[in-house]
This record gives C-alpha cells, structure tokens and sequence, in this order.
C-alpha cells in the first residue's frame, strides 16, 4: 500500500509520514507471515515434483504387472529352399518353445474366372437371357436384354449381389468386374470349397466368352485350390493362406512354396526393457528423495532454486518413502511350488557401489536372463508380484480420489494430501494478511481523520490568536491617544 502523504498546514507538521510509520510497524508481522506462506508454496512444489516422479514409477511398472511381458516367443524362420519369405510365422505368449519342419507344397488360391476381351465394355453384347452365379448356397441370377453391354452386366450381377447379402445377411463370397473389357469373377476367399460354379440356360455367358460349347470355363485365370503343407511329416490341407490351428498360439501365413525350419523361442526383449525403464523411473525417484533430504539450506538464496534447498530435510514423508520402496524391493516372494525368490536371484539388486546407502537399483542382465531361459513362469510370477505391490505403494503416494476421514473428505494419496494441507495453511495466511490489512486501513482512515480534525481546531485556535492580539493591539492604540 502506497505511503500517505499528509502534511499540516495549521502545525508544519508532517501527520503523514507519522500515520505511515505507525502504520508500517504493525504491518511488519506481514513480512513473517508472507515468508512463512511463502515457504509452503515452495514446499508444496516441491511435493508436486515427488509426485511427479511416482507417477513416473507407477507407469513404469505396468508392462512388469503383465504376464505376457515375460512369456513373449518368438520365430526363427530357416528357409531351406524357395524365397526368404515364403512364410511368416507369428508367435503369441502361450505358443510352446520347439521346433516344427514346415514344407508348403501348395497355397491357397482364389477362383478366378472370365469371358472373352470385347472391342468396347460399353457397346451392346447382342444376347438376351439369364443366367445365375454360385458359391455354395449364395447365388444371384441376371437377367440380360440385347442392349446389355459388359458393364451393365457387370453393374446388374452388383446389384444382385447387395441384394442378396442384405436378405442373408451375409457378405457375398465373389464379385464381378471388367479387366481389360473382360467380365471377371472371382471368389472373395481361398479354398477349394470356394469354386465359382454358374447355370447358362440362355447361353448368355456362353455368347460372352465366359463358357466353351461343351459348357465349362473358356479363361479359367486362376482354379479354386487348398494350400497344403507338410508338417513335421504330416500332410495337412486348409482353404486359407492363414494358418491358426495347428499349434497354439502358433499362427503360419504361407505365400510360395518353401520349405523351413522353424524354432519357437522365448523372447526376452520386451521383459528386459521393461525391467530397465522401472530401475531408471525407481533410481530417479530415489536420486529426488536423497537428494531433498539432505541437501542442506542456503542461508541467502538468490534464486527460487536455491530458496527451496533443505525446505524437506529430513522430511519424514520422504524418509518413509525411501523405507517402504527399499523393503518392496528386498523381500522374497513366494512361487507357486512353495519355493522363495528375491529380485537379487533375478539380477535386480541394490546398488553397492555407494554401499547401498542411495538405496538404487543395479541390474545384471545375464542373471536375468538365465532366470529367464530357466524358467520364465517363475520369473513371470515373482516380477508379477512384485511390479503390482510397487505400483500399489506409488498409487497410495499420489492417487488423486476422495476418501472419508473422520467425518471429512482426504485425498487418498500421502503427497496430494500433504499438498492439500500445505495449500490449506497457505490460504489461512492470506486471510489473515488480508484482515489484518483491513484492520490496519480502518486505522489509517481513522488516524488520518483525527489528524484531520486536529489540524482544523489548531487553525481555529491559530485564527483565534491572531484576532485577540488584533484586539489587544487597537485597545492598547486607542488608550495611548
């Protein structure tokens, strides 16, 4: 608040500057007051950084809490003769780590039909009658008339097609075209039992170029064919390129004929750079939380960097942070033979380059990954276990949701709660630096009248003088005379 500036005419004297300085030093509790308010705020950044870094360690900790991290497998395709990719194989979580002899002798085929090249798709094709289309029990019959051109014959098996689907319920399992001024069919699916088969009683398709006199397929592009493979010695035979059922979670997709070996074998990447990203989100949590609690304050800070140094030294939040994530890490786990196992049997140990004083984590790869090849179901378990506790605890430190206490309403989360009471005293103190504030304007005001008043009776007083002593002067002069 500005100084007033009130001086007195009547007295000389500065009222003011004294108004401002009785003022001012009972604003000076307000310095205290704002260096306290300020200190919460700064703490209650602070805070938010911790829970910033928790956050951080929860997300780290979901692709540990899933199974299949640990069970992923993966295909190495051998090719022993025909090209590099003649098949692809892709293996789920629970395929079974071995080895299969696959030989393709056949793919699957589409049937693929069409009628003789016409000079022009859109002249008339001369031929009225009607024919009808099948695969299987979907069929659709055309009805042409001399005016007909390809492409309306093409147009008209369209529309029947939608028709038909739309009664059935069903997508139709071929399509008709004009290539290159031919009518083509074609099956939508592979398989032998997907064969085009077509009824000409008018001798339209016939006329078309589609059928030969003796009624069968004039340009048969492509036969209707199974693919088949021979598996580990045994013949087998499906209507798709698409092969999901032989072994589980084993799914073949052929494209030429080929022949392989094929190994199934765990795959440990995903697990490994999973176990990476949650030591390095669990070393940063804990590099904040050592460094909070005992980096020493600055006695004149000259920044707001320095300002927040050692506010949380030997914050008790803290402290209880780095206990709680240090015994998640260390106890054993329980599998499901009654066997124990600790992270430091899986390669995860405290760091011991500091002695273990930092709490860190290290990681010894190959010792992971001997567990892994081992028996990654026991692995799968105890990292299971484990990232869910870890990630429990990180979910208490910042959970965001209301619970009941005592009658009142509490964030679940230690650091959101703490940031809530900080953020509830820091307002008490506005309100009361802003009644004080109050109080002290009404003083002010009431200061100022008074001085007021005063300069306006010590004017009267001033103006009294002056007339007595005129008075006494002319009494005196008239005597004289």
């Amino acid at each position: 608040m500005a100084d007033m500036q009130v001086t007195g005419v009547s007295s000389g004297i500065d009222w003011g500057s004294i108004i401002d300085e009785l003022i001012n030093s009972k604003r000076a509790i307000e310095n205290q007051w704002r260096s306290e308010q300020q200190k919460l705020e700064d703490k209650e950044s602070l805070y938010k950084e911790l829970a910033t870094y928790f956050k951080d360690l929860r997300s780290s900790l979901d692709p540990l809490s899933r199974e299949a991290t640990f069970l992923n497998k993966s295909a190495e395709v051998n090719v022993v003769s025909g090209p590099e990719d003649f098949i692809s194989v892709d293996a789920q979580s629970d395929a079974s780590i071995d080895r299969y002899e696959i030989e393709v002798l056949q793919v699957a085929k589409e049937h693929r039909v069409a009628s003789d090249r016409q000079d022009d798709p859109g002249a008339p094709l001369g031929v009225s009658g009607s024919f009808s289309v099948s695969i299987g029990s979907f069929s659709v019959t055309i009805t042409v008339d001399a005016n007909d051109s390809l492409s309306d014959v093409e147009a008209k098996i369209a529309e029947q097609i939608s028709k038909v689907s739309e009664e059935k319920g069903v997508a139709s399992p071929f399509k008709a075209e004009v290539i290159d001024n031919r009518l083509v069919l074609s099956s939508e699916k592979t398989g032998a039992d997907y064969s085009i088969t077509v009824s000409d009683p008018d001798g339209v398709l016939k006329a078309m170029g589609l059928l030969d006199d003796t009624g069968a397929y004039k340009n048969e592009l492509q036969e209707a064919s199974n693919a088949m493979l021979k598996v580990d010695g045994l013949t087998v035979e499906r209507a798709s390129n698409t092969i999901d059922d032989l072994f589980d979670g084993v799914k073949f997709e052929v494209k030429y004929q080929g022949k392989a070996t094929i190994d199934i074998v765990l795959d440990a990447e995903e697990a490994v750079s999973s176990v990476k990203s949650m030591i390095e989100a669990y070393n940063a949590a804990l590099d904040w939380i050592n460094i909070r609690m005992t980096e020493e304050p600055v006695s004149d800070p000259q920044s707001d960097i320095e300002r927040r140094w050692g506010l949380l030294r030997g914050d008790s939040l803290l402290w209880g942070a780095k206990q709680n994530m240090r015994y998640i890490i260390s106890k054993p786990r329980s599998y499901e033979d009654g066997s124990l196992a600790t992270l430091a049997s899986l390669g995860i140990e405290t760091d011991s380059s500091d002695y273990g004083k930092s709490g860190k984590l290290a990681f010894d790869e190959s010792k992971f990954m001997k567990a892994m090849l081992e028996s990654p179901e026991k692995v799968k378990s105890v990292m299971n276990a484990f990232a869910k506790e870890l990630q429990a605890y990180a979910d208490g430190m910042v959970s965001e949701s209301s619970q009941s206490v005592g009658g009142t309403t509490a964030k679940k989360g230690k650091i959101p709660n703490k940031i809530d009471q900080l953020e509830r005293q820091a307002r008490a103190i506005s309100q009361r630096i802003d009644e004080l504030e109050a109080r002290l304007a009404m003083e002010q005001a009431s200061l100022e009248a008074m001085y007021a008043d005063m300069e306006t009776r010590l004017a009267e007083l001033t103006q009294m003088t002056s007339y007595l002593g005129f008075l006494n002067y002319y009494n005196s002069s008239g005597s004289s005379e």
